[in-house]
């Protein structure tokens, strides 16, 4: 039986975990079934403290246009149509059910598992505790002499296993950037497995 893997990718209020908070979260959890493989795409906004956001976080990510939970309610499962508002404990719940166990996946994900860990609290890191980032896996799928000095290029070395990085309509967006994870780890791997 295979350890499910998930593909990570936060949004956030600041670029410190101790200061901001997550407000968007994209899970893309892939699965096995024998030799068989199932993503489900999973995302969840969260109504975070902006008085000690950085306007140029919030910049980059498009809060102010992205942002979809209604004031009358503190977190949404926003990849459904319409999106699912509720309350903050239920979205947090189902995050930490659908990590639960799962490898951790991303473009620094160190950066996210910090931020998932003080969106969710204390104890509720139930995901294996080594995160692997995209960065490194090309970096070794192509030979860390051609990725050339630190620190690397996540886009550069996207395109040098042969994935396009997310056009600028789509990064850093939290799916967005979680399919980027998840695409550039098949071309490492040579496909879902």
């Amino acid at each position: 039986m295979s350890i499910p893997l998930a593909f990570v990718d936060t949004e956030t209020t600041h670029l410190d975990a101790e200061i901001g908070d997550a407000w968007e979260v994209a899970v893309i959890l892939r699965e096995f079934d024998d030799e068989e493989s199932t993503d489900t795409e999973y995302v969840w906004q969260f109504t975070p403290d902006l008085t000690v956001a950085d306007p140029e976080s919030l910049r980059i990510g498009r809060f102010h246009e992205r942002f979809q939970v209604p004031a009358t309610r503190e977190a949404a499962y926003t990849e459904c149509i319409p999106m699912l508002p509720m309350p903050r404990r239920a979205a947090v719940t189902a995050v930490v059910n659908i990590l639960s166990g799962a490898i951790l996946i991303g473009s620094n994900p160190g950066f996210d598992d910090r931020f998932l860990r003080k969106l969710l609290g204390p104890g509720s890191a139930q995901w294996h505790y080594r995160p692997y980032d995209i960065v490194q896996l090309a970096a070794a799928k192509i030979g860390v002499e051609k990725a050339g000095p630190l620190p690397w290029s996540s886009y550069d070395l996207s395109r040098a296993v042969g994935v396009e990085p997310p056009a600028k309509g789509v990064a850093h967006t939290a799916l967005g950037d979680a399919r980027w994870a998840r695409d550039v780890y098949d071309a490492v791997f040579g496909g879902a497995a």
